[in-house]
This record gives structure tokens, C-alpha cells and sequence, in this order.
């Protein structure tokens, strides 16, 4: 049978593993982006960073006003459905049955 079948051979692979280590490539890539920085060039997402940083830190300052004005929506609501109620027949036909 071996005269008419070429029997393959096995397969040797050549392979080394690699040290990964997240935190030290973490390290390398925020070093680089600094010197970008530092050197002018631009770098990938700074921008963005900063606005989010921007808009979170104004929308703790003005929590106060989120506040007033759901207040205010309320109180406005809460006088619509009261009118409503007074002057309107309809509201009077469902109280009363």
C-alpha cells in the first residue's frame, strides 16, 4: 500500500510564547501619548476625554437647576390637572360614578 499512497509526515509548529503583561503596555502607551502631547502632535481621543470630563463636571454644578426646574414642571402639572378638574365636565361625568 505504501507504493501507491504518499504518507504525510507530521507537522512540527515552531512556536514560543509570549510575556503579556497588560499593565506595562498600559504604562508604554499613556508615556507615548504624553510625549505626543508634549511635542504638539496629535493624539487619538484627547478631545473626547476632556469634553466628557468638561460635561460631567458642569452637570454636578448645576444640579441645583435640573432640580428648580423639575420643580417648577410639577407644580405647572399639577395646576393643569387641578383646572382640568374644576372647570371641565368631563372630569366631573368619571367622578361621580
Amino acid at each position: 500500500m505504501g507504493i501507491f499512497f504518499k504518507t504525510p509526515k507530521h507537522r512540527v509548529f515552531n512556536y514560543q510564547p509570549l510575556y503579556y503583561d497588560p499593565r506595562k503596555e498600559e504604562l508604554e502607551e499613556k508615556i507615548e501619548n504624553q510625549r505626543k502631547r508634549d511635542a504638539g502632535e496629535y493624539v487619538p481621543g484627547d478631545n473626547v476625554r476632556k469634553g466628557f470630563h468638561r460635561i460631567k463636571y458642569e452637570s454636578k454644578r448645576s444640579g441645583g437647576a435640573s432640580m428648580l426646574i423639575r420643580l417648577i414642571s410639577v407644580i405647572t402639572l399639577g395646576i393643569v390637572v387641578y383646572l382640568l378638574m374644576r372647570f371641565t365636565d368631563a372630569f366631573d361625568f368619571f367622578m361621580n360614578l
